[in-house]
């Protein structure tokens, strides 16, 4: 553990440069506090970029989803699985009056081709295991307000329900209607309500499947006073780009909501429009009827998932947050770096104060029991300490350095002349004629300086000024 302390200063990424020389080699200054925050940074940084990246594989991370409504000129929509259930909510008792056999209301579903019907109604019975509930099983219906049905379109179809009284006339396949007395006794009575349900479908972004729910509407069955009902079958068209790093569009349409709109109206008024649609002529007693059509107005929705550009883009403003912790770094590796210079030019004063190291908490501690008569001498050594590093402060200061180099230029000056002094450009290490002898001087520390006696003095050199003297020569 020890060990790792002592080199885990070496992965500091935020060492400040030395401007200063000092006896390190090192271009920047590193710490150990700066080499935990660069693991620590490091370290939640990367392990946020996974978690992302996780996130992002297992596609739990939000989509860009917007909305927008169209209008339709051409669409269809295909009635399967029993996508349209209707159910009696009777109060009055037990009687099922859509079964087949002694039946009293008979649901017929018309088919209106361009304000036309064609065919047959056909009715829906209520079965054994669903009693009460009559179904739409099969159909298509189509929106087309072009009015044509070439290039493969169909023309406006709308399928139209009708709760009328049960006519033999009108049965087929082994139903047949209940006595009329039995008819008349289920008509006095009240009934509840109606409720029509719908499958609608959203979808699932991240497994792209199609999720199923229903939705409801109450109305009241009232057989005295029929309701006219519209309701209007809302389509929606997903389009998925799910492509890594280019688009790739995937596009899906379903059923996603429904609008009901209701009206009373009289007892012969739906067999009055069923007439003039059929060119035929219809007489039955009406106790309710749905206009089944696509609406005008679908919704457009746009999904566009994580693409690995915007995940990377997330990942960065995160790490780039956590990095702020890099200037608390960068100030305590300067006010470190700053402070050990300064103790450095202390002990250079003071050869004492080397028994004193500063940690990596950038205070001072004793090494050994040597600076107690220090200590002694001054109670407050730190306030003493702090002065010291004041000073020492001062006297690193490149005007205070040039200063005391120009004091000490004039002491030589004083002692020894300007000659002495404009010759020393000449002064250097003498090289022997064998190279492994220098090699051998340079080992042992040991180089030849010339002599000032054996300088050659230029006698033209002219008077310099005292800040020309020891100017480096070209």
């Amino acid at each position: 553990m020890k060990k790792i302390l002592n080199t885990i200063d070496k992965i500091d990424i935020f060492g400040v440069p030395v401007n200063l020389l000092t006896n390190s080699k090192d271009l920047f200054y590193q710490s150990k506090l700066g080499g935990i925050v660069t693991l620590f940074v490091g370290s939640l940084g990367f392990a946020y970029f996974l978690y992302v990246i996780i996130l992002w594989i297992e596609n739990h991370l939000p989509p860009n989803v917007s909305f927008k409504q169209q209008t339709l000129s051409y669409a269809e929509f295909e009635i399967t699985n029993s996508v349209i259930q209707l159910e009696l909510q009777d109060f009055s008792g037990e009687v099922d009056p859509f079964r087949r056999e002694n039946n009293i209301i008979t649901p017929y579903l018309y088919k209106i081709i361009d304000r036309t019907i064609i065919d047959k109604p056909i009715p829906l019975f209520s079965s054994e295991d669903k009693p009460f509930i009559i179904s739409i099983d099969n159909g298509t219906i189509v929106l087309n307000h072009d009015y044509s049905g070439q290039n493969g379109r169909f023309l406006m179809t709308q399928y139209l329900l009708v709760f009328q009284s049960c006519s033999d006339s009108l049965l087929e396949n082994g139903s047949y209607c209940a006595n009329e007395s039995v008819i008349n006794e289920y008509l006095s009575k009240f009934h509840g309500f109606l409720f029509l349900s719908i499958k609608l479908h959203q979808l699932n972004y991240f497994t792209r499947q199609l999720e199923e729910f229903k939705k409801q509407y109450y109305t009241a069955f009232q057989l005295t006073k029929p309701l006219y009902s519209q309701v209007m079958l809302k389509q929606q068209e997903t389009i998925i780009d799910d492509g890594i790093l280019f688009n790739n569009y995937q596009n899906y349409y379903f059923l996603n909501n429904y609008e009901l709109i209701n009206q009373e109206v009289e007892n012969s008024f739906t067999s009055n429009v069923v007439s003039q649609m059929s060119q035929q002529n219809y007489k039955f007693n009406n106790f309710g009827c749905y206009l089944f059509r696509i609406d005008d107005i679908s919704i457009s929705e746009n999904v566009t998932m994580p693409k690995l550009g915007q995940v990377l883009a997330q990942v960065g403003s995160i790490v780039q947050i956590i990095f702020m912790l890099k200037y608390i770094a960068l100030y305590y590796n300067k006010v470190l770096l700053e402070n050990e210079l300064l103790h450095e030019i202390i002990t250079m004063y003071y050869p004492e104060m080397k028994n004193i190291k500063l940690n990596f908490l950038n205070q001072f501690e004793f090494k050994d029991n040597s600076i107690k008569s220090i200590k002694n001498l001054n109670q407050d050594f730190k306030y003493k300490y702090k002065i010291f590093l004041k000073r020492a402060k001062v006297k690193c200061r490149l005007n205070n350095i040039l200063y005391e180099i120009s004091r000490i230029q004039f002491i030589l000056q004083q002692q020894f002349g300007d000659q002495l002094l404009q010759q020393s450009h000449q002064m250097g290490s003498r090289l022997s004629n064998n190279y492994i002898d220098y090699e051998h001087c340079k080992d042992s520390n040991r180089l030849t300086v010339k002599p000032a006696n054996s300088l050659d003095i230029d006698n033209d050199f002219a008077l310099l000024e005292p800040l020309e003297i020891l100017q480096k020569q070209p």
